[in-house]
């Protein structure tokens, strides 16, 4: 990259030289030059065409030593530069771009899009706003517009965005799958249910999908096809925890307890520190009349995760039983103050 600019640097220094002495000739070397930039370009396109992108990045690098206004020479080394994994590159070669032609819609969707995982989220809307403003109106653009949306709670304005995502692509299953997921988060149980339908039509391998249809069917109180929904998640993924702890619950709430059991050790097994499986175990074990055992996994949830609300309010009705009730008091107030609206109720008790 250095070697870059310092010949970007020396071509503007002779064109300046030139202006000096010749206007024609300043036009000449311009003229060739811009050639040279052109054909390095497509040097460096054919070469991403073939996966050779450290090849295709040189020749882009050069085609703008050649000619340093060159939008399309940013905007193509910029992608290149994302598929590299170079992301502060990627983001100030389309911010060249932009410089070179600010109504080029392309290159604020890349923009947005390379900045993704970073913190400035207004930043990355604004850019994927401008893109569609300069008619730059992908299937991506309104994706990634709705997944920022949805991060940022904007759980309507995530559904529109992927409602349009779906008119361009409708087959695009991730698009059905995030649709639910805002549904659900707004309440709307029938319409995300359907979403999630949609995203297993379209791509039968998808376990987050079953996974997350299983959790509605749980909302809906139909726990057999919640159990139905975990299992296919699990087939299709051995390793995937949360559905097996998600399994562990439906079947905790049809009172098979031994199978719940068996569902969180399993979601243990897999992944040793996951809090929420611990503190489930715990509501098991209190239900097979196995109260120390219950505590002791009550305990490892809360030192796991010192601000799990639930599981502090679990550990305080196991508490209250064994004669404990200053620390089941003290396990409630903890869950008080972490938002756990049930446990001000419990609370009561301690009153007394």
């Amino acid at each position: 990259m250095m070697k870059s600019r310092s010949c970007a640097v020396f071509v503007l220094s002779a064109v300046f030289i030139f202006i000096l002495t010749s206007a024609g000739q300043a036009q000449q070397i311009s003229l060739k030059n811009r050639k040279k930039s052109s054909i390095a370009y497509n040097d460096g396109i054919m070469s991403i065409q073939d996966e050779n992108y450290w090849v295709a990045l040189e020749y882009l690098s050069a085609a703008l030593d050649y000619n340093p206004q060159s939008d399309k020479a940013y905007l193509a080394r910029g992608k290149v530069n994302l598929q590299l994994n170079n992301i502060s590159e990627a983001i100030q070669d389309f911010t060249m771009a932009i410089e070179m032609n600010s109504g080029l819609g392309e290159a604020y969707f890349y923009r947005g899009y390379a900045a993704l995982d970073t913190a400035a989220r207004e930043q990355v809307l604004s850019d994927l706003n401008t893109s569609l403003q300069h008619g730059f109106r992908e299937f991506e653009v309104y994706f990634y517009r709705g997944l920022v949306k949805l991060v940022k709670d904007d759980y309507t304005g995530a559904i529109l965005d992927y409602t349009e995502a779906i008119a361009l692509r409708h087959n695009a299953a991730v698009c059905y799958h995030d649709r639910g997921t805002a549904k659900r988060l707004l309440g709307d149980y029938q319409g995300s249910l359907y979403d999630y339908r949609q995203a297993v039509n379209y791509q039968p391998d998808f376990p987050q999908a079953y996974n997350n249809m299983g959790s509605v069917k749980i909302h809906l109180g139909d726990f057999q096809g919640a159990i139905d929904d975990y299992t296919v998640a699990i087939k299709l993924d051995s390793v995937y925890y949360m559905a097996y702890n998600n399994r562990g619950s439906a079947r905790y709430q049809m009172e098979d307890f031994q199978g719940a059991l068996e569902d969180f050790n399993m979601a243990i097994f897999i992944r040793e520190d996951y809090a929420p499986a611990y503190n489930n175990k715990g509501n098991a074990l209190a239900k097979m009349n196995m109260i120390d055992d219950a505590g002791l996994q009550l305990d490892q949830a809360v030192d796991l995760d010192t601000t799990y609300g639930a599981a502090y309010l679990n550990r305080g009705y196991i508490k209250e039983p064994m004669g404990d009730l200053d620390g089941a008091c003290e396990d409630w107030t903890r869950a008080f103050e972490l938002g756990v609206e049930e446990a001000g109720n419990a609370l009561s008790e301690c009153d007394q």
